[in-house]
């Protein structure tokens, strides 16, 4: 059974260790406007049906596209603009073999042809830019075909932002659906007049969407889950002290063990509280916070509870470090929302899923500790191999990850 402990515990450091990217909150996604910008005339005399004119930018990391083309041409693991520019050719092909609008084919197909539109600046890199137009008969529907890293990363998103006939449109997309993703269902054509628009999109469908976004960011945000560790590793978390399980061994008073699932309880509260508030203020445009700092200082919130685990300050509430703490970890949150141009009247929707998401998200991850540390905790070397040395491998990680934000 020790032996066992103790590879639990190594493998517990060792996967803490394993955890190396630098902008850690954020995942794989690219970014998609759609905008309907003008309906124009019948293309010809004697046709009845009016088109709609669509304008498309999508940005797309560049380091995702290095995932399947050759950007950095001399593997030196930077992508220079002038590898960009060399490529470009074969990106835009690329481009427009996986994203396309998926309608009948005919004379009005409405097929894109992606080119370059430059390079952005993220908060976690350079993206690439590329933009196209679409004319499409008001009888089609409009939905999106993307596969786009399909074969090479199962995490990455597609977010889809814009207004079409007039209502906002908010959607996410995998390349792993099945199915296209409906923007706009078909009109009724009769007449030389422009049938109304039916988005395929709402408020439910933008709570469900980014309901799921909000969890898997949470997820994926290996920074946001390690400063969750460090906050309830000290914790001697223990199951009688619910009163559901029979009590093994007299370790504490019951009395005490409660008190620390009190002490648990209000200390993730308390980081739910911080983290909600400046996502709120963050996303609605009350308050901005620069990634130049905001990230680095995340990093250092896990450094600084980590060692506070190997040395306490006397008096220093764990809730209220949360607290305060979570306030920055707010403004990590919320840049994905921010870079996903939310439209205004969806953004109450999206923020509420969004939230939600990282809720539930971190009350699995805490619960799965809990469950986790009910084989560890009654162990005699608990302190010094899980508490001390998780804390020592958290702190060195996320020492990593500050100077590579610092400098990067």
């Amino acid at each position: 059974m020790n032996r066992f402990l103790k590879t639990s515990c190594l493998a517990l450091v060792l996967t803490a260790l394993g955890l190396s990217s630098a902008w850690a909150h954020k995942g794989s996604d690219a970014y998609l406007s759609v905008q309907e910008v003008a309906t124009a005339p019948a293309p010809s005399a004697g046709v009845t049906t009016p088109l709609r004119n669509y304008q498309l930018t999508l940005a797309v990391a560049l380091k995702d596209l290095d995932l399947i083309l050759p950007l950095d041409a001399n593997a030196d693991g930077q992508v220079t603009w002038g590898e960009v520019k060399v490529a470009r050719p074969v990106v835009m092909a690329a481009l427009n073999q996986a994203v396309q609008l998926d309608v009948p084919a005919g004379p009005q197909s409405c097929a894109l042809q992606w080119h370059d539109d430059g390079v952005e600046r993220r908060s976690d890199g350079a993206y690439l830019r590329a933009a196209s137009t679409a004319q499409c008969s008001v009888e089609q529907g409009l939905a999106l075909r993307y596969t786009l890293f399909k074969d090479q990363d199962a995490s990455h998103r597609l977010l889809v932002a814009g207004t079409l006939g007039g209502q906002d449109v908010l959607r996410t997309a995998t390349p792993q659906q099945t199915t296209s993703l409906a923007l706009v269902t078909a009109g009724a054509a009769s007449t030389v007049e422009r049938p109304p628009t039916q988005v395929s999109a709402g408020r439910w469908s933008t709570l469900a969407d980014y309901f799921s976004v909000g969890m898997s960011h949470l997820l994926e945000g290996y920074d946001h889950l390690a400063f969750l560790l460090a906050l309830i590793l000290p914790m001697q978390l223990k199951a009688a002290a619910l009163g559901s399980f029979r009590r093994r061994t007299p370790v504490e008073p019951l009395a005490s063990q409660r008190r620390v699932w009190v002490d648990l309880l209000r200390t993730v509260t308390a980081f739910t509280l911080g983290h909600s508030v400046t996502l709120l203020i963050a996303t609605l445009g009350w308050l901005q916070a620069s990634p130049a700092w905001v990230e680095p200082m995340i990093a250092l919130s896990i450094v600084v509870t980590a060692l506070l685990n190997l040395r306490p300050v006397a008096g220093l509430r764990t809730d209220v470090l949360a607290l305060g703490f979570g306030l920055i970890h707010g403004f990590g949150f919320a840049g994905l929302l921010q870079e996903a141009a939310v439209p205004t009247g969806l953004l109450p929707w999206a923020l509420a899923g969004f939230n939600g998401g990282i809720e539930i998200g971190q009350l699995l991850v805490v619960s799965l500790w809990v469950l986790l540390s009910q084989a560890l905790v009654r162990w005699s070397g608990y302190d010094r191999v899980v508490v001390r040395g998780g804390s020592v491998a958290l702190a060195l990680l996320a020492s990593g990850w500050f100077l590579q934000r610092v400098t990067g």
